[in-house]
């Protein structure tokens, strides 16, 4: 063999490696959370939650970091791909309620934009940073206390429901997740848009499977709550969706799914069906 195909053959060896490397590491990412999910009980989740949202930083345009409770985060307002669910399904003036609606972020933008909108979160530290943010923004008592999970007793009526970025997929349990649609589609007309945003669950880099497998052992043993194909840990608690979840669970909750995309982020918008 001349020296040419012996470092052919060793680079194809290397990359044979790498692949392994990572199919390895996936697979230990997906078992640790497995018996994590498996062990941990409702309240440590949320503790794990609140914790990750004391403590996470994320990018901000500018390239500096700010956590979820920085105005220089809260400040943006809305997302590019907010914006333009808000030009194509929000009325101008539109009532609009926000759950999980964190430091405010949400409920500024579509303040900025002229729409009318509450917000509700369950997080103290977050709800507080949102509310100084807002008042100082001439929008005060307009973020509230919800409990966790839960949609806020607020009968409305409201003209659309914003569940705030990504919390849908922090709510376990798919009872729980449509009796949560329930209660929005209770508050809004027939016709009225609801926007939803999560992980989708093409996008999970580790073994979804696995991890439900391994979870799933560990709550049948100790008679807990069962857990979903799609329930992770990243690292606090998120359920990656497939399209047909999706849709299923706006459908058996009143809501007709109008728009799915998977990109820039996960996020569909649901019309209310005739109650």
């Amino acid at each position: 063999m001349s020296e040419t195909r012996r470092a052919e053959a060793a680079a194809r060896r290397y990359y044979r490696l790498l692949r392994a490397r990572g199919r390895a590491a996936a697979t230990l990412t997906a078992v640790t959370d497995g018996v994590a999910l498996g062990l941990l009980d409702r309240a440590a989740l949320a503790e794990v939650d609140r914790l990750f949202y004391d403590r996470t930083r994320e990018p901000l345009p500018d390239g500096g970091e700010a956590d979820y409770a920085d105005d220089a985060w809260n400040g943006q307002g809305l997302f590019a791909w907010e914006e333009r669910v808000a030009d194509a399904h929000l009325p101008a003036g539109a009532r609009v309620l926000v759950t999980g609606a964190g430091g405010g972020r949400e409920v500024l933008g579509l303040r900025r934009r002229g729409l009318d909108a509450v917000g509700y979160e369950p997080h103290p530290g977050l709800r507080a940073a949102g509310a100084r943010l807002l008042a100082a923004e001439g929008h005060p008592g307009t973020l509230r206390a919800v409990a966790r999970d839960a949609f806020p007793d607020d009968p409305g009526p409201y003209d659309a429901v914003v569940v705030g970025w990504g919390s849908y997929m922090l709510v376990p349990g798919r009872a729980r997740r449509t009796a949560f649609l329930r209660r929005a589609r209770a508050v809004v007309p027939d016709g009225a848009p609801l926007l939803l945003s999560f992980w989708p669950r093409s996008q999970v880099p580790a073994r979804p499977r696995v991890t439900h497998a391994v979870a799933g052992a560990l709550r049948r043993a100790r008679g807990a709550e069962p857990v979903e194909l799609g329930d992770l840990l990243a690292p606090n608690f998120v359920h990656a969706f497939t399209r047909p979840e999706v849709e299923a669970e706006l459908s058996a909750s009143g809501w007709a799914l109008l728009d799915y995309r998977e990109r820039p982020v996960g996020h569909a918008v649901g019309r209310a069906g005739r109650a």
